[in-house]
């Protein structure tokens, strides 16, 4: 069984603005900006996968990222997330 566990998670504020550095589609539509980010890991995989959510907390995409700090760096670049504003999450 492949287990996930969520490793950081933000909600994200009015200063977490996209940058416009990214763009994530479904087909040729761009996807809605998200309300809350989590970085997980699965048991069976080394690294670390960026989710983002709609405020009903469906998952609209994620990128995947060899270490926490990639994905903490991802988070950075697109919405401003400073690595201290992250709540770590133990699961």
């Amino acid at each position: 069984m492949n287990k996930t566990a969520i490793i950081r998670q933000i909600r994200l504020g009015q200063k977490h603005q996209q940058t416009g550095r990214t763009r994530h589609l479904h087909g040729t539509q761009e996807l809605p900006p998200p309300a809350f980010l989590q970085v997980v890991q699965y048991s069976e995989d080394p690294g670390f996968y960026l989710l983002y959510f709609d405020s009903t907390g469906h998952e609209l995409t994620d990128t995947y990222h060899e270490t926490l700090e990639g994905a903490l760096e991802q988070a950075l670049w697109e919405f401003g997330v400073e690595p201290t504003e992250w709540e770590a999450v133990n699961s």
